[in-house]
């Protein structure tokens, strides 16, 4: 299973767009959070248009598991044709148990192994991490629109137990294995 991982677009299609033409196959997308609004501490981006991130994202044809990030609202919900209000999900890599959660109501660094899962991932800081603690790695993919602490875009793609840190420009930035 190859899994396309997307966090904090904060309503940049244009950045959602680049993230969507990687190279690389993926099976399902997984969404942690803040997809729409930029956010009351963000700037407003030049590309923002959160109408069209979620036309984007609804003509997506494959499965999408989504969490709500900390600037996602029930009007969001609203414009997407997939559920995007829970405050976290689990999914099954192929034996390889995938804790999603957008990280603004839980700290990863220290509920992350409560979890029992193989990987926590989470966004919200927009700092992309790999942190192993106990038997969870904590993976944070960055964001594709707003990064932080000098780090460029970046989304997170998960394939045969690793986890790898992309750039917008689809050259590898980071890669860890579960």
């Amino acid at each position: 299973m190859n899994i396309l991982i997307i966090s904090d677009i904060h309503g940049s299609h244009r950045q959602l767009n680049s993230v969507l033409e990687t190279p690389y196959p993926f099976d399902m997308v997984i969404l942690v959070g803040d997809l729409m609004y930029h956010g009351p501490r963000n700037p407003i981006l030049e590309d923002y248009n959160p109408a069209e991130v979620a036309k984007i994202l609804n003509n997506i044809q494959i499965p999408i598991v989504a969490v709500r990030g900390n600037c996602d609202a029930e009007v969001d919900q609203m414009l997407l044709d997939f559920p995007m209000l829970q405050d976290y999900s689990i999914v099954d890599a192929n034996g390889k148990i995938l804790y999603i959660s957008h990280g603004h109501l839980m700290d990863p660094l220290t509920d992350g192994p409560k979890t029992g899962a193989d990987a926590f991932i989470t966004g919200h800081t927009h700092v992309p991490i790999e942190v192993k603690i106990d038997n969870t790695t904590i993976y944070n993919p960055g964001s594709i629109a707003l990064p932080k602490e000098n780090h460029p875009c970046t989304y997170g793609y998960y394939s045969n137990g690793t986890l790898t840190t992309y750039t917008l420009e689809h050259k590898v930035y980071r890669t860890t294995s579960l």
